[in-house]
């Protein structure tokens, strides 16, 4: 009868445990995607599935050294990015060539343009280095879903590290604390630069204090 009590506390203790498992910040799964990402960047046999340019393999040379030697294990700081969706609304209708107005849409419709507007950030950003750029960035880009209940909005954050290329990871909030994640490589290391950027898009920059 003891050893029959004491299987069925230890039972009741690890189905406990199971149910309260804590869930991965969102910088934690940001932090594994930027893994599966170095990973990427150092098998020849995934690029070649992708492309056979050399100029566009060239554009992440240096990030594949740096993730050899684990460069991307720590991030230097990282920024999260986030967005009032009324303002970024005013901002495209404001920089529009077409007479744009989103008075008619729907919340939901206003949150799916404002998570592509993180997603095309990257792209944007890249543009400014090269095309082959922009085409190494899309070859490296790695997504993943999850649940997570820390956030209700969509948002990125901007890793950056000591002598590496930056990543920027979005996370767009879908039914039931669904995430969907999406991290590229920016291929431009002026993080003043980036952080300007922001600023001047209409989003909000700040400093996480991960450590």
């Amino acid at each position: 009868m003891k050893k029959l009590f004491l299987f069925c506390l230890t039972a009741a203790l690890f189905l406990s445990g199971c149910g309260t498992k804590k869930e991965k910040s969102l910088y934690v799964q940001g932090l594994e995607i930027i893994s599966l990402m170095g990973e990427m960047t150092q098998s020849d046999a995934y690029f070649d599935m992708f492309s056979s340019a050399p100029e566009v393999k060239a554009q992440v040379e240096g990030i594949a050294r740096a993730a050899s030697a684990g460069v991307y294990q720590q991030p230097k700081a990282v920024y999260q990015i986030t967005a009032d969706t009324s303002g970024l609304m005013k901002l495209l209708e404001s920089t529009s060539d077409a007479n744009v107005s989103f008075d008619g849409m729907s919340q939901e419709l206003k949150a799916y343009i404002q998570s592509r507007l993180f997603i095309s950030c990257a792209s944007i950003l890249n543009s400014t280095v090269s095309i082959e750029a922009i085409a190494a960035s899309s070859i490296y880009m790695c997504g993943k879903s999850f649940v997570c209940h820390e956030t209700t909005e969509n948002m990125a954050y901007l890793y950056t590290y000591e002598e590496a290329c930056p990543v920027l990871v979005t996370f767009s909030v879908g039914e039931n604390s669904a995430i969907s994640a999406s991290g590229s490589y920016i291929l431009n290391s002026d993080i003043e630069n980036l952080t300007d950027f922001f600023d001047l898009s209409g989003f909000q920059v700040e400093e996480l204090k991960v450590r």
